[in-house]
């Protein structure tokens, strides 16, 4: 599906230019086993009211003309944004003492309107659950060739999480080097790529989960 986004936008002169071209506030949130070790994490992304423009024509939306999306829409939706190519790692980073974290594939993947927008919720299971005690487990969402701009708005709660752990929301905050590297990206038409393939990652909000 993200494949398919990107393929639409070709085609639409108005947006052709800039590094990144979709926008999401999203949302995340740990999530532990019985034994305290982290186990998923339960994901949100809200995209930008254009980019639902863009998935209400190309899954052919609300056939009925209503403009309202019903179950069947929504399925479409949730299907097509969580049903993830095997070397397709969802832009969900997880790390742990900087070493990353191997996940899995998305489960319980649901889609609702937010006014105008589409948000897709889901959980991404760890491969094995994380022993977080001692440790410093980190989150970071983003595209690496930055063609998706994620904000990370919101800390979910974390439910079960052991007594000696805390979260906390570190947001990325450019500086003069940021900027103008953001400026040059800019000026990128859709069909380029940057120069650098891990871009992203240097504008990228942080969720850190430390247990001491």
């Amino acid at each position: 599906m993200r494949l398919t986004v990107a393929f639409i936008l070709l085609f639409l002169p108005q947006i052709a230019l800039a590094h990144p071209h979709v926008f999401i506030d999203a949302s995340a949130g740990f999530r532990f086993d019985d034994d305290g070790r982290l186990a998923k994490l339960r994901i949100v992304w809200l995209y930008d009211a254009f980019t639902t423009l863009n998935l209400y024509v190309q899954l052919g939306l609300d056939a009925d003309g209503d403009g309202k999306l019903d179950a069947d829409d929504l399925e479409k939706i949730a299907r097509g944004e969580t049903d993830w190519p095997p070397d397709y790692p969802g832009d969900t980073y997880l790390f742990q003492n900087e070493a990353p974290v191997a996940l899995g594939r998305p489960q319980h993947g649901t889609a609702r309107m937010i006014g105008d927008r589409v948000e897709v919720s889901f959980d991404l299971p760890l491969v094995r659950p994380l022993a977080v005690d001692g440790q410093r487990t980190s989150l970071k969402l983003y595209d690496p060739e930055y063609f998706y701009a994620y904000t990370l708005k919101t800390v979910l709660a974390p439910g079960s999480m052991p007594r000696e752990c805390q979260t906390r929301l570190i947001p990325f905050t450019p500086d003069a080097a940021d900027a103008a590297t953001q400026k040059l990206l800019a000026s990128l038409s859709v069909e380029q790529l940057p120069s650098n393939p891990d871009i992203g990652a240097r504008f990228a909000d942080e969720l850190r989960l430390t247990c001491d």
